[in-house]
C-alpha cells in the first residue's frame, strides 16, 4: 500500500518539474529575443555612425549647403502672419458660419480669386492677394461640455440615462454644438486684419432666414419689455394711491383701534383689510428685475454673431519650424546623401554576390 501511495506523488513532482522547465525555457527565449533586438539596434546605430564618420565631408557639405540655401529662400519668401477672431453664434447660425469660412478659404487658398475677395471684404485686389487662408474651429471648454451634458442628461428617461455616458455624449458633439468659435486668417500683410474685420463679420452671417429670426426675436423682446413697463407703471400708480390714503388717514382725528381700512375685492365691510403697500413695491422690483434680464438678453442676441475678441492691431508669425527652409533643407539634403550612399553600397554588394 505504501509503494502505491508514493507513485502518484512522484508522478506529480515529475509533471511540475517539466512545467517549470518549460516556463523557464520560455522566459529564456523571451529574454534572448529582447537582447537580440537591442543588440541589433545597437549594431545598426554603430554602423550608421561609422558610415557617417567615413564620409563626414559629404554629409557636412550637404548640411552647410542646405542651411545656406534655406536662409536665402526664407529671406526671399514672404513671411506668413496670422490672427484670431473669437465669435459667439446665436440662433443656431454656426452651420452658416462654417460654410462661409469654407468658401472664403476656397477663394483665398485654392482659387486665389482676389477680385471676389476684394469685393466681399471691401479691400483692393492687391490687398486681397495677400490673404492666404481662412480657418475655424470651436473653442472647446471641458466645463462647458460638462454643463451641456448635465442639461441634456436631465431631459432623458431612466433607460436612456443608462446608455448615455459622458464619454459617449462628448463623442457625439459636433463643432456646431459649441457657441464660441475661433476664426483664424493667414496673410502676408500683418496690418491687413483691422481693414477686413467689419466686412468679414458681416459676410459670416449672410442669411435671410437668420435675419428674419433676429428681427422676430427683437420684436418679441420689445413687446415683453413694454408689457413689463406697463406693469411697473400700474404698480407705481397703485402704491401712490395707497400712500395718499395713508396720508389722508393720518391727518384725521385718531380713534382708538382705527387704522387704514381698505375694502378690496369681495372683502366684507364688517372685516377691514389692511393693505401693505410694501408687497406691491416688491412686485414692482420683480418686474424691474425681469426687465433687466430682457436687457441682458437683448444685448447678447442683438446680432446673429457676437464678436467676443477682435483681431489684434497686427498679425504675428505663425510659421512652424517645418515651414522654414533653413531647417527643412539641411535635413532633406542629409537624407538624400544617405540614400545615395545606401544605393551605392547596395550596388557594390550585389556585384560581389553576382561574382560568387
Amino acid at each position: 500500500m505504501s509503494k502505491e501511495s508514493l507513485q502518484p506523488q512522484q508522478s506529480e513532482e515529475v509533471d511540475l518539474g517539466q512545467l517549470f522547465k518549460l516556463i523557464g525555457n520560455a522566459f529564456d527565449r523571451l529574454f534572448k529575443f529582447i537582447g537580440s533586438v537591442f543588440s541589433g539596434i545597437y549594431n545598426v546605430i554603430l554602423l550608421l555612425l561609422v558610415h557617417v564618420y567615413k564620409r563626414l565631408v559629404w554629409y557636412a557639405g550637404a548640411v552647410i549647403i542646405g542651411v545656406v540655401l534655406g536662409f536665402i529662400m526664407d529671406m526671399k519668401s514672404d513671411k506668413l502672419y496670422g490672427a484670431n477672431l473669437f465669435i459667439q453664434t446665436n440662433f443656431n447660425s454656426a452651420r452658416q458660419v462654417y460654410e462661409n469660412i469654407k468658401q472664403f478659404h476656397q477663394l483665398a487658398y485654392i482659387d486665389k480669386d482676389t477680385l471676389e475677395l476684394s469685393k466681399r471684404l471691401n479691400i483692393s485686389p492687391q490687398e486681397a492677394s495677400k490673404l492666404k487662408g481662412f480657418y475655424i474651429e470651436p473653442d472647446i471648454d471641458e466645463n462647458n461640455i460638462a454643463s451641456m451634458y448635465s442639461s441634456f442628461y436631465k431631459q432623458l428617461d431612466s433607460l436612456s440615462r443608462l446608455e448615455m455616458t459622458y464619454d459617449r455624449f462628448k463623442e457625439s458633439l459636433t463643432p456646431y454644438n459649441f457657441p464660441i468659435h475661433r476664426l483664424g486668417v493667414a496673410s502676408t500683410d500683418r496690418n491687413l486684419y483691422n481693414k477686413i474685420e467689419k466686412s468679414f463679420v458681416d459676410q459670416l452671417s449672410g442669411n435671410d432666414y437668420l435675419a428674419d429670426i433676429l428681427k422676430s426675436n427683437s420684436e418679441i423682446l420689445d413687446k415683453k419689455d413694454y408689457s413689463l413697463l406697463q406693469q411697473v407703471q400700474k404698480t407705481d400708480s397703485l402704491v401712490n394711491e395707497y400712500l395718499k390714503i395713508r396720508i389722508n388717514e393720518s391727518q384725521k382725528e385718531q380713534i382708538p383701534g382705527s387704522g387704514t381700512n381698505l375694502y378690496m375685492g369681495d372683502a366684507e365691510s364688517g372685516g377691514s383689510l389692511i393693505v401693505d403697500e410694501s408687497k406691491i413695491i416688491q412686485q414692482r422690483l420683480h418686474y424691474e428685475n425681469l426687465r433687466r434680464k430682457i436687457d441682458s438678453t437683448r444685448a447678447i442676441q442683438k446680432n446673429i454673431i457676437n464678436v467676443l475678441a477682435n483681431f489684434p492691431e497686427s498679425g504675428y508669425d505663425i510659421k512652424e519650424w517645418t515651414d522654414k527652409k533653413k531647417f527643412v533643407l539641411p535635413i532633406l539634403l542629409f537624407s538624400l546623401t544617405l540614400i545615395v550612399f545606401v544605393f551605392l553600397g547596395l550596388g557594390d554588394f550585389l556585384k560581389k554576390q553576382s561574382k560568387l
